[in-house]
């Protein structure tokens, strides 16, 4: 009997030792689904918090798609990224907000626009808005006005006064241009080295496209992320575009020009193909890709007016035997009524025709002859 109930108290007692185990804070919850229990977390009330540190640039909240432009920009070795965003009347505010909700392929793709604070609202004489998202938060971002002296034959910008500064890379909103000819803004770009990136957006009378954002001779590289307003009929088909060369130039910076060719064709087997070549104007090709070219549709089936270009290293001075895969997305928008003329579109996570134009439109133009 004593046997027993000395075995009935030790059972006891483990139990007992059991339930204060439990008591204390589990550590995690390693290799199991089991929802962890907050309820016996306690704090001490007698002891200090401690001071948070806080980080001298706090993050930026947008969305996704603020995340996904920051690393574009990186990749493409860009100190920021610009787009025009439409045409503005009136003093600024949050009714802007509206405007830049109506730009439904600008929404579709970033979002993060609409969300810019009102204190990241620049505003001087004029009805263009744009965009400007520096790369990181650690460059600093200065807006300045500029005006063209009058009853000179001196065609010299004069800088005016700062509208704007801020030692953090925010994104901001900037409304101005008032004339076509010229832009009365400079936007400059600070990294922490001490390098500098000046811009001043404005559209080209040539095409409407954005202009203005790589003539600073500094070398350093900004990207438009603009997104033009399209309508599929005056997107080049297939059919349209084959046995052509068409011919662009990439102007990298005031001493360097690369030549550019896109060459569409069915093969043997009815194939829809491409072959795209670069190199530097005047000289050797640098590079030439071959590949398939299939059409891309939208989540209801219909074709959206672009194509995939799914191409490989074939030739060029940098072959050297190894190949390499090369995929991008464009859609090819009519230039002029005669067809001649056409603008090549990136759009899609695809890499561009050439590293660092992420969402860059190429000027081509049918060789003749």
């Amino acid at each position: 009997m004593k046997k027993i109930l000395s075995m009935l108290m030790a059972f006891v007692m483990i139990l007992s030792f059991a339930a204060c185990e439990n008591d204390e804070p589990q550590k995690g919850n390693v290799g199991g689904d089991i929802p962890i229990s907050t309820d016996k977390f306690k704090e001490d009330e007698n002891k200090e918090p401690e001071p948070s540190e806080t980080p001298e640039n706090d993050p930026v909240t947008f969305d996704q798609s603020y995340t996904d432009l920051i690393e574009n920009l990186s990749w493409g070795e860009a100190v920021c990224g610009v787009a025009y965003v439409g045409f503005v009347e009136g003093p600024f505010g949050d009714g802007y907000r509206a405007i830049i909700e109506e730009q439904k392929e600008l929404m579709e793709w970033y979002p993060f626009v609409a969300e810019i604070p009102a204190e990241q609202f620049v505003e001087t004489a004029g009805y263009d808005l744009y965009c400007i998202v520096p790369a990181s938060l650690d460059y600093s971002v200065k807006v300045e006005e500029v005006f063209m002296p009058e009853n000179t034959e001196a065609w010299e910008p004069i800088i005016g006064e700062v509208i704007y500064e801020s030692e953090t890379g925010e994104p901001i909103l900037l409304k101005c241009n008032e004339s076509d000819i010229f832009t009365n803004v400079l936007v400059t770009i600070t990294t922490p080295e001490g390098a500098e990136k000046k811009i001043s957006p404005y559209l080209s009378l040539m095409d409407g496209s954005l202009a203005g954002i790589n003539e600073d001779g500094s070398g350093l590289t900004s990207l438009d992320f603009s997104r033009y307003e399209m309508n599929l009929d005056d997107f080049y088909t297939f059919d349209e575009l084959i046995n052509v060369d068409w011919i662009a130039y990439h102007y990298y910076d005031d001493e360097t020009t690369y030549f550019m060719n896109l060459y569409f064709f069915y093969n043997d087997y009815g194939q829809k193909c491409v072959e795209f070549w670069y190199g530097l104007e005047n000289s050797d090709i640098d590079e030439i890709f071959t590949g398939t070219v299939y059409e891309n549709y939208d989540d209801e089936g219909e074709w959206d007016g672009g194509y995939t270009l799914d191409m490989s290293l074939t030739g060029g001075l940098f072959y050297e035997g190894e190949s390499y895969g090369h995929i991008c997305s464009y859609k090819f928008q009519k230039a002029d009524e005669e067809g001649n003329e056409v603008f090549a579109i990136h759009y899609g996570m695809e890499s561009p025709l050439f590293v660092g134009t992420e969402y860059q439109a190429f000027y081509f133009f049918k060789a003749m002859g």
